[in-house]
């Protein structure tokens, strides 16, 4: 009997036509460029909300990279790893607090515990944006983050396939 691999979903959230609310493309987009293992998917959600449920199923972990509220200077990055298990709406609504959508990764991870669809696992990689204005164009600080984000995805990966 063959034993399913460990399937990953990397998983870029915003509005590339809004500045730096593109930085979760832009790692996404980075990682396109490299070789990846079989059991890694890349998804350029946009920002699709609630109806992402779908694509998240399925998966043993999940990596979200989005633009965050946070403390500290433009193109600061926070990695947080939601507990799913003893997640409660409570711990997910205090997800509001640092994303940049109303309707976003809070309602989305809320929704998939809802209907049976989250992943045993999930790890949020966060920006704090320079400018969110109409523009395809990262700030400098945000761009360099990416990189760093880029390398950030890299490592969990290695890490869990070991």
């Amino acid at each position: 009997m063959e034993v399913a691999a460990f399937r990953i979903l990397v998983a870029g959230v915003g509005n590339r036509l809004m500045g730096d609310d593109g930085f979760g493309l832009r790692v996404v987009e980075l990682l396109s460029s490299r070789s990846l293992p079989e059991n890694v998917d890349l998804k350029d959600l946009g920002t699709s909300g609630i109806t992402a449920t779908m694509e998240i199923e399925g998966y043993d972990l999940v990596i979200f990279l989005d633009s965050m509220k946070m403390a500290g200077d433009p193109g600061t990055i926070r990695q947080v790893e939601v507990d799913v298990h003893d997640m409660t709406e409570q711990d997910v609504l205090g997800l509001t607090e640092i994303s940049l959508h109303e309707a976003g990764l809070e309602e989305l991870i809320m929704f998939s515990k809802a209907i049976g669809t989250i992943p045993p696992r999930i790890i949020l990689i966060g920006c704090k944006p320079k400018i969110i204005l109409p523009g395809i164009e990262l700030s400098d600080e945000v761009e360099q983050a990416s990189h760093e984000a880029e390398k950030k995805v890299l490592e969990i990966i290695r890490q869990v396939s070991t």
